[in-house]
């Protein structure tokens, strides 16, 4: 049997699949890598400040992230090519306190495809791509599908 039907099987009966490891720089020019969230759930939201629905879930990203803090990290990741500043000034509006990733970078996972914005992928305590959600997201979703694992 070749390797490809396994690598299926695998995620068939697991639901999950590595998320390798991923690995963006922030606003500050701070590395961030999905290996440094190992025994944490870690959110990465895919998001374009011309985007209504990611404007629109961006409280409920803090929310979660301000509630769950102690065991959950969130990432944002911007989708768009615009001016730094106008990413800094529409966080700052928000009031968005997670880390912002992926400015001027290539934001693509290499694990799961982006093809719809907002897209938010959750990546489990060991490591392991374990959900991904397209549209819009709230805390309750994010807490309920780990609280399912």
């Amino acid at each position: 049997m070749s390797p490809r039907p396994l690598i299926f099987l695998f995620i068939l009966f697991t639901g999950t699949v590595s998320a390798f490891d991923y690995q963006l720089t922030d606003l500050e020019g701070k590395e961030h890598r999905v290996s440094d969230h190992k025994g944490r759930f870690l959110v990465i939201n895919f998001w374009a400040t011309w985007c209504p629905p990611c404007v629109h879930e961006m409280p409920e990203l803090e929310k979660f992230y301000q509630t769950n803090r102690d065991h959950a990290d969130v990432w944002g990741v911007t989708f768009e090519d615009t001016d730094k500043q106008q990413i800094i000034d529409f966080v700052e509006r928000l009031g968005v306190t997670f880390p912002i990733l992926g400015h001027g970078q290539d934001p693509k996972t290499g694990f799961a495809k982006v093809t719809v914005l907002p897209t938010t992928l959750i990546v489990n305590r060991d490591g392991l791509f374990l959900h991904k959600f397209e549209g819009p997201i709230t805390a309750v979703d994010i807490e309920q599908i780990i609280k399912e694992r």
